[in-house]
């Protein structure tokens, strides 16, 4: 579990219970100053009700957080049902408290009200609690002016006109604040997924190389057994056994024949573990050029590259299978100032790059194609695009 879902699991666990228990604090208190002879005005079956309501949503806080102790990605996985909660429940407090309670404690719940709804850092919750709760607030001052405006004061169109300043402006702030800490947590969550991506694509390179090595070592050692095999049928058996012989010895070191190397171990990884795992074993693959070791792109910049644009191009050559012969061609080329990925596959259409990025193999390919262009422009590259006899092809220009 990464470190952004556990936060955004502790902030919505950390809502959950605090707002009915703040409430239920509110509700304990004007039960007591009731019980006191403290505004008679209000009425116990309000009381009661707000109490109740608050019991039920704490009864639902504490269901959802032992099912998420259960399972750890519970709330992950009905995140869209626990927004709903706490936009519900924030909904039914202010609405409580603006009909209910007295008029010299709402602007005080106002602002704690602002103050809870920053720590969800979630733009869509934050904007419908804050259109419901001004909402209410606009309702509850044309229903009942007498109790939240002075309506005898010389100036009261100067106090509806700061109120509605004040409010509006401090709302403006909350959702800004909480839509850029929110576009920065998700940036820091896509950057931390395309480090796991990175390094799974690591891994399965080095599985690969470790398994070719293992293989090669058989070979070696069983090559003189398979020599003297061959040519014991070479002089006593006929040509038919030692041709089937040498099949049956060509297909079991096949395996030399699926590995590919650039001379960059991430494109590497990435070569090897897509074109084994999502290409169809009809298409033909060409392989060929190397890369030398540069120092200005950073290897989670070429993973997000490289993986994009050889997702999308196996997803196109496979759709070309059943109709005619497909194939997909990979150059690797490296300059003084610049190294360049050729990658040339076949595609029912004319597609353009945009259309061509739609299309992936698997969820864990292709971050989009702002996210090509965007490692392109960073470093100061180029892109270029062609189509010819049904083959596209796209090339990357990225400085050494």
């Amino acid at each position: 579990m990464n470190v952004i879902k556990k936060y955004w699991d502790s902030v919505y666990i950390y809502l959950l219970l605090l707002v009915p228990c703040t409430c239920m604090m509110a509700g304990l208190f004007w039960t007591i100053c009731k019980i006191q002879g403290l505004y008679p005005l209000l009425s116990w079956y309000s009381i009661a009700a707000f109490d109740i309501s608050q019991l039920i949503y704490l009864l639902m806080a504490v269901y959802f957080i032992i099912q998420n102790q259960r399972d750890a990605s519970y709330i992950s996985k009905h995140l869209r049902l626990v927004k709903t909660y706490i936009v519900c429940a924030l909904l039914v407090q202010y609405l409580f408290i603006l009909y209910l309670f007295p008029s010299t404690h709402v602007w005080g719940c106002t602002f704690i009200f602002f103050a809870i709804i920053f720590f969800p850092f979630d733009s869509k919750v934050t904007g419908f609690s804050l259109i419901g709760y001004l909402s209410a607030l606009l309702a509850a001052h044309i229903l009942k002016p007498e109790k939240f405006l002075p309506l005898e004061a010389e100036n009261l169109l100067e106090i509806i006109a700061f109120r509605i300043v004040i409010l509006g402006l401090t709302a403006i702030c909350v959702y800004l604040v909480v839509y850029f800490v929110e576009r920065f947590l998700i940036q820091a969550q896509e950057q931390d997924e395309e480090n796991v991506h990175l390094l799974h694509r690591q891994l399965e390179h080095y599985k690969n190389v470790e398994f070719m090595d293992r293989e090669l070592r058989k070979f070696r050692h069983d090559i003189r057994t398979h020599f003297v095999c061959m040519e014991a049928f070479l002089k006593d058996g006929p040509e038919e056994k030692l041709h089937d012989y040498f099949k049956e010895l060509q297909q079991a070191f096949s395996f030399q024949e699926k590995l590919y190397f650039s001379g960059n171990e991430v494109v590497d990884a990435i070569l090897n573990c897509d074109l084994q795992q999502y290409c169809n074993e009809k298409v033909k693959i060409k392989v060929y050029g190397c890369l030398t070791n540069n120092e200005t792109v950073s290897d989670m910049d070429l993973c997000t590259l490289f993986s994009n644009l050889l997702s999308n191009a196996i997803a196109a050559a496979n759709q070309c299978c059943e109709n005619r012969a497909a194939e997909i061609m990979i150059h690797f080329s490296s300059g003084k100032q610049y190294f360049s990925i050729e990658i040339a596959n076949s595609a029912k259409t004319d597609w353009s790059l945009k259309e061509q990025m739609a299309i992936h193999p698997g969820k864990s390919h292709g971050f989009g194609i702002h996210k090509v262009v965007e490692i392109i422009e960073k470093y100061n590259g180029n892109i270029e695009q062609s189509s010819e006899h049904g083959m596209i092809k796209i090339t990357t220009y990225l400085p050494i």
